[in-house]
């Protein structure tokens, strides 16, 4: 007989199916010596474990029938043990699901308890810090303190040292816990406080290996302190009514201070001075800064000044140091890139302003009855830049091209206006009064045209080569250049100027020049001639 529920092979007599626990269903004809056996065994069972009733009865078919359905879909025991193939293996398919719940039971229990005893401590050390503030407004210092008493009484016997430091790990771990703990605490700012300050506690870096081998997860970070309680003392500015005053032009400079208007209660030459810092008072420009300290002891810090200086007179200097720029001085003149155009406009109206000097107002007048001035034309400026360490200031020489015509021959030389002591005012104008022109012109020319006649007494020099030949002197002293109209840079004005006699012809300009070749062999032997001779010309140039 087969299982109606599963297909099992089913054996004779047995109630309930060994593989699905299905009961068993008996075909009609051997349904009533099932119910038998089961209601006589079922009864006989009964009788030979608990005894007669007291009563007597007994029980009926269709009470066992009821209390029958009871075991419906359990197995059969008696099935099992008849048949222990096939009941060991629904037995087992029972009890692996509870063994497996009771091993996931088991663990998550161990799991708990694991996690309880390795979780992190937690310390909140806002319990076991304490700020205190001290000093004057503005200079207040803090200082933070780590109770290692209290702490080492809450946390002693809760915190174990798990790391490799054998002298952590003897009896004396506790103290030296609290210790490390109090060392790693800080304070964010510590120095220059004002009351209203925060200042923030928080633990050094280097204490997370110490709290990772300890097991614990601190709540520092965050905690802040309010900075109160700092005494305030009266303030006043040192440097108040010092006046400096400046003397030379720039680059050389100098300053001198003026303490006559400091009048702060304080000040008392007897037993306090204000110790000025000389140093930098010399050799000023516009621009450069000038600082002043009352500070006369460098290695002392500011801080310690003025805790010295509050100690002793009950009130504060607002600073140390001022800072003083300097501006408003006259410039000197040391190179040429300083003269602009304006400012070259400014000195030759203040060269041709002399009377030594030939000027296109001169044009087209005489000079003596035969001979007049036919052109005066700007040439250029030779500059002398001092070299560095010399004693030499700068010196520009304006220089003019002045020609003379007499007929149709024109002659032409150079007149040097040596220009000293340039210096530009604040706004970068020429300070006039200070100008020194000199025609520094030692060369006393004379000039003899094409018939013979002659003129002489002009200062200055024939060729531009003899300008720079004679400052040749002092190359050593200054680096020379020329600085041509229109142009920047030198220029060779040899080549271009070294002939100063221009002539209509070639032919004429070959006469002049052996005329002047002759002139100049000759000259000794006419001397007394030529002064008789032209005594009246001489008096007429002049």
């Amino acid at each position: 007989m087969k299982c109606t529920n599963c297909g099992a092979e089913i054996q004779e007599g047995t109630l309930f199916c060994s593989e699905c626990g299905t009961k068993v269903i008996l075909p009609e004809s051997q349904a009533p010596a099932a119910n038998e056996f089961a209601q006589n065994g079922a009864q006989d069972n009964f009788q030979n474990n608990f005894g007669q009733p007291a009563d007597g009865a007994q029980f009926q078919n269709a009470n066992f029938q009821q209390s029958e359905n009871i075991y419906a879909g359990v197995p059969d025991p008696a099935a099992s043990v008849n048949d222990g193939k096939k009941g060991g293996k629904g037995v087992k398919k029972i009890l692996i699901p509870i063994i497996i719940l009771l091993v996931l039971v088991v663990a998550a229990v161990g799991g708990v308890v694991f996690y309880l005893k390795s979780r992190p401590i937690e310390v909140d050390l806002n319990e076991y810090v304490k700020v205190t503030f001290d000093g004057y407004d503005t200079l207040g210092t803090a200082t933070v303190d780590f109770d290692e008493k209290k702490f080492k009484k809450d946390y002693g016997d809760k915190i174990k040292y798990h790391g490799d430091d054998k002298d952590m790990k003897d009896e004396s771990s506790k103290k030296l816990i609290a210790e490390y703990l109090d060392k790693a605490v800080s304070l964010d700012k510590t120095e220059k406080l004002t009351n209203g300050d925060k200042v923030t506690v928080k633990f050094k870096y280097d204490a997370d290996a110490l709290l990772e081998d300890l097991n614990i997860k601190t709540t520092t970070d965050g905690m802040s302190f309010s900075v109160k309680g700092l005494e305030e003392v009266p303030t006043f500015d040192p440097f108040e009514g010092l006046e400096i005053t400046y003397y030379g032009t720039a680059p050389d400079a100098y300053a001198s201070l003026d303490d006559a208007n400091v009048n702060n209660e304080y000040y008392n030459s007897n037993d306090y001075f204000f110790d000025y810092d000389y140093d930098q008072l010399q050799d000023l420009s516009n621009g450069d800064v000038i600082t002043i300290t009352i500070k006369y002891d460098e290695t002392q810090s500011d801080e310690e000044y003025i805790a010295d200086f509050v100690e002793n007179y009950g009130a504060m200097p607002t600073q140390i140091t001022k800072d003083f720029t300097v501006e408003g001085l006259q410039v000197a003149v040391t190179t040429k890139d300083q003269i602009t155009e304006d400012i070259l406009s400014q000195l030759k109206t203040e060269v041709e302003d002399q009377d030594s000097m030939f000027t296109t107002d001169d044009i087209g007048t005489s000079v003596t009855d035969d001979v007049t001035v036919s052109n005066v034309e700007y040439y250029g400026m030779y500059v002398g830049e001092p070299k560095k360490d010399s004693y030499y200031d700068f010196d520009a020489f304006l220089t003019y091209k002045i020609t003379f015509k007499y007929k149709s021959e024109e002659y032409s030389y150079y007149q040097v206006a040596e220009v000293e002591d340039i210096v530009l005012d604040g706004d970068g104008n020429v300070v006039t009064e200070k100008l020194n022109i000199n025609f520094y012109n030692y060369n006393y020319l004379s000039h003899s045209f094409k018939d013979g006649y002659r003129i002489y007494g002009m200062y200055g020099y024939e060729t531009t080569t003899d300008i720079e030949d004679d400052q040749s002197y002092y190359s050593s002293d200054y680096n020379f250049s020329w600085v041509l109209a229109g142009e920047n840079g030198s220029s060779d004005s040899s080549s271009s100027d070294s002939s100063t006699t221009e002539t209509s012809t070639d032919e004429e300009s070959t006469d002049t020049e052996e005329t002047t070749d002759t002139e100049e062999t000759t000259d000794t032997e006419e001397t007394s001639e030529e002064e008789s001779d032209s005594a009246s010309e001489e008096a007429s140039e002049e």
